[in-house]
């Protein structure tokens, strides 16, 4: 059963799984070279990924034999006729074209999901050493009323699509202020959580493994991740595509129940 006391039995090798696989991606990332190749959809992959995938695979077969893994490095699109309502999603390496060009931003994710929510998840930054974890059975909460009036905007750290810059002239016709802060990775959430940042809105493609141990983290402090075509929290296990749609994420309730109302005509736009 995956409970509290499940999380709690699991959670020191969990823990140390996260260690294990950011130790072999350290040892490619100080190498000098990343035996990278080209994937059937046309995204990098390095050493790092294969032998960080290996290493958490190995472990949370050890964890939980039971419970079945999807992971981006070993996934088929025919798996998605077939999920577990409980499995683990795991991306052993978020931020390949950041660990490529060596920007330091790139992260470890494993997350566990039940009847298509993230109960689970914790996100490990190779490079800082740092861990986040959260779950449904945490309460982290910051202060609800703690609405900045400058709005901080988390975005890409490699680039910035033409919606991504929609929205801001949006905000700005809105009479807004904001500043950007740029990350890469799953750390775009892990910065709400940590409160530096305020909203994380994507309006670009991303895959249920880039952002579920992140939610998760989110969901934890009080934070939220919503789909912007029915303003509903984000959930897994699509049958259709493994695919998220476009989504936008709040550090907590306040900001979500500030902006969800105002941002409602740019949504239309994009669905």
């Amino acid at each position: 059963m995956v409970d509290k006391n499940f999380i709690n039995k699991h959670l020191k090798a969990l823990k140390d799984c996260v260690k294990n696989a950011s130790y072999e991606i350290m040892e490619i990332y100080q190498g000098e070279r990343f035996y990278q190749e080209e994937k059937l959809d046309g995204s990098p992959l390095t050493l790092a990924d294969t032998r960080s995938n290996e290493v958490i695979l190995n472990a949370l077969k050890e964890i939980s034999s039971e419970i079945p893994i999807i992971s981006e490095e070993t996934f088929n699109e025919k798996h998605l006729c077939s999920l577990s309502e409980t499995y683990w999603l795991v991306d052993p390496l978020d931020g390949t074209k950041e660990f490529i060009n060596k920007t330091d931003e790139f992260t470890v994710n494993i997350a566990l999901i039940k009847n298509k929510k993230v109960v689970f998840g914790i996100v490990a930054a190779p490079v800082s050493g740092r861990t986040w974890i959260g779950s449904v059975f945490d309460n982290n909460y910051y202060d609800e009323n703690n609405v900045n009036r400058k709005i901080r905007i988390v975005m890409s750290k490699s680039h910035k699509s033409e919606n991504d810059k929609a929205f801001l002239q949006f905000l700005n016709n809105k009479g807004y202020t904001f500043e950007v802060v740029e990350k890469g990775s799953s750390l775009k959430l892990c910065t709400l959580a940590d409160n530096d940042a305020d909203i994380y809105p994507r309006f670009g493609p991303t895959s249920e493994w880039d952002i579920a141990a992140a939610h998760a983290v989110l969901s934890s402090h009080g934070g939220s991740v919503i789909k912007i075509n029915d303003n509903e929290e984000l959930d897994y296990a699509k049958e259709s595509s493994i695919l998220n749609p476009y989504f936008i994420a709040f550090r907590n309730n306040a900001l979500k129940n500030e902006f969800l109302p105002v941002l409602g005509d740019f949504f239309k736009k994009l669905v």
